[in-house]
């Protein structure tokens, strides 16, 4: 045992959990996973409970899902002192570390934008909890007319394509109770277009407007006062609602790093896009949601960056590409993908049948990915290599 090296994962989501399985693997590491509940959420099953009352994939006991050679420890990081390698648990546990990887997702700060505690309260949303995106559910299936307002007041929220998913499933789902033509639905969003990336934007704006979704753009949400059902921007333009969801202001997660210069105002951890190294420290690495290298906030993106540690760590010198692959399920059966990495932008890729099944066949094996990367990397490696965005362009153009 003292030949080998001590790895400390914090965090169990798709990417922590996917290193420290894979990891573990590896003889001369003893891994340590340390995750602040029992279980393991899968987080875009909150917009099926929100538009269709599914909450079927939702989450896992993360015994379940661990190596049974990862030591498991459910308790809160609550500091990482990288100059003396340890991590101090809210319990006050120590635990000393040759490399730690830093894997502790986000936090959702409602507070944020005035009045948005009360708006959540009322009408849910589907970025942040499971109880909030059931009370979208009752928001959607009790609504018979006025106005449904979706507003983004974070242009860096978890999974890119999520709110313009949330506007079609509400479609869909109003269209199938038979009360959509009473209904206006409104998209509220601080960029230029409809979605930010100007090529993938030429595949969902036509969708939205196809759809009778009203899109408001320079959209910069301030504030909600909820008694007068009104959004008011930081120019003070003013946008009226019956009702309203508003994708929330992310945050770092709760975690206090030393030296206190690695996180940045909003509490995200600073780390370099290419390895994922944490400032000048080869012995600590950030991933997933908590870390200011991921090119996007999802767990396709974890997972990837997982990867790249995982070579990393056994000597390799691997890099993230900013590979995105995002599935967009666009309501009666389509989907698309949010693909694209630093060196190409978002593919344009159609619509189709084919790529609704393949988001919702995912959820049903992920939790497989989780447990046994072993099985599933070279998988993944075919799979992520025939769908290169460079490849991709020379079809959908």
């Amino acid at each position: 045992m003292s030949g080998r090296k001590r790895l400390v994962v914090v965090g169990g989501g798709s990417g922590g959990l996917i290193l420290a399985n894979s990891m573990v693997r590896h003889g001369d590491f003893e891994v340590t996973l340390i995750n602040d509940t029992e279980y393991h959420y899968y987080w875009p099953q909150l917009l099926q409970i929100a538009f269709r009352g599914d909450d079927s994939q939702l989450r896992r006991s993360i015994y379940g899902l661990v190596n049974r050679h990862v030591n498991l420890v459910i308790d809160r990081a609550e500091k990482v002192d990288l100059a003396n390698r340890k991590v101090i648990t809210a319990s006050g546990k120590e635990m000393h570390y040759d490399y730690v990887v830093l894997a502790p997702g986000l936090t959702i700060d409602h507070s944020a934008i005035k009045g948005n505690v009360e708006l959540v309260q009322q009408f849910g949303d589907f970025h942040s909890t499971p109880e909030n995106a059931w009370r979208v559910y009752n928001t959607i299936t009790s609504m018979r007319k006025g106005r449904l307002v979706v507003a983004v007041a974070d242009p860096g929220h978890r999974c890119p394509p999520s709110p313009y998913e949330g506007v079609l499933l509400a479609d869909e789902a109003l269209r199938l109770r038979g009360v959509r033509n009473d209904i206006t639905i409104t998209l509220a969003v601080p960029y230029p277009r409809a979605y930010p990336a100007e090529t993938f934007n030429e595949v969902l704006e036509p969708v939205l407007k196809e759809r009778g979704i009203e899109i408001q753009t320079f959209f910069n949400l301030d504030s909600v006062d909820v008694q007068a059902k009104k959004m008011i921007t930081l120019e003070g333009n003013e946008l009226g609602f019956d009702a309203a969801i508003v994708v929330p202001m992310h945050r770092g997660p709760r975690l206090t790093l030393l030296p206190e210069d690695l996180t940045t105002d909003d509490g995200f951890i600073k780390a370099d896009k290419l390895t994922n190294r944490v400032g000048d420290y080869d012995d600590a690495f950030a991933i997933g949601d908590a870390s200011t290298s991921t090119s996007a906030r999802t767990g396709v993106t974890a997972h990837l960056q997982a990867k790249v540690v995982e070579k990393r760590l056994l000597g390799l010198d691997a890099i993230n590409t900013g590979r995105t692959h995002c599935p967009t399920e666009i309501g009666f059966g389509l989907g698309t993908f949010v693909i694209s990495d630093y060196q190409h932008p978002s593919v344009k890729l159609p619509p189709k049948r084919v790529f609704y099944v393949m988001k919702r066949f995912f959820a049903d094996f992920y939790w497989d990915v989780l447990k046994h990367p072993e099985f599933w990397d070279p998988i993944f490696d075919a799979y992520f290599d025939a769908t290169s965005p460079e490849a991709l362009w020379k079809i959908f153009r």
